[in-house]
């Protein structure tokens, strides 16, 4: 089910918590968004210094010389050169990557990064089956996919070993229960 631009633009910032995610990101930023969808984000992003948005699914286009989006494979964009960039989104964008291959495109992204670098991870990861099952159930409808949690839980011994997790934590809107993870490249 195609959600419209506009009402999606309404309607994904009442469970989507924006201000956590952008109280993380530096300003004069370099910004590479993984898994950008729409570009929702950019709509509420102020002094950044350039904006690249990754997705298989671009719907629209920019004029402007420091904002780009590229329709292409996230995975395969990590093969590329990553050095213009100093803060990486993930913004529920793992959940859509089968669980074998979570791990490693995090640390392909983490290998790809510049010391300094900032990478900001948000995902859905339910705590009871309500929220569970509601999650599942809104991915299957809106995405038409099933999704795969991302476990959290023993993200410190699975991740690049030259990292620093600066915060993590959770935050319940409604039935979603995000999970963020803000790791510094050492």
């Amino acid at each position: 089910m195609e959600i419209p631009k506009k009402i999606y633009f309404k309607l994904r910032p009442l469970i989507l918590p924006i201000n956590d995610i952008l109280s993380f990101i530096p300003e004069k930023a370099d910004i590479l968004d993984l898994g950008c969808g729409k570009g929702l984000l950019l709509n509420h992003l102020k002094h950044f210094k350039t904006y690249t948005g990754v997705d298989l699914n671009i719907p629209i286009k920019s004029n402007s010389i420091n904002i780009n989006f590229v329709k292409r494979d996230c995975n395969k964009y990590l093969d590329g050169n990553l050095s213009q960039f100093n803060t990486f989104l993930l913004i529920d964008l793992l959940h859509h990557i089968k669980p074998s291959e979570q791990f490693h495109f995090v640390n392909k992204l983490l290998i790809g990064m510049k010391k300094n670098d900032i990478l900001i991870i948000k995902d859905i990861h339910p705590k009871n089956f309500i929220t569970k099952f509601w999650n599942a159930f809104h991915d299957l409808l809106v995405s038409k996919q099933i999704i795969n949690y991302f476990d959290f839980n023993n993200i410190e011994n699975r991740i690049s070993k030259n990292t620093t997790i600066l915060k993590k934590y959770y935050k319940r809107i409604f039935l979603y229960d995000h999970y963020f993870l803000i790791i510094k490249r050492n």
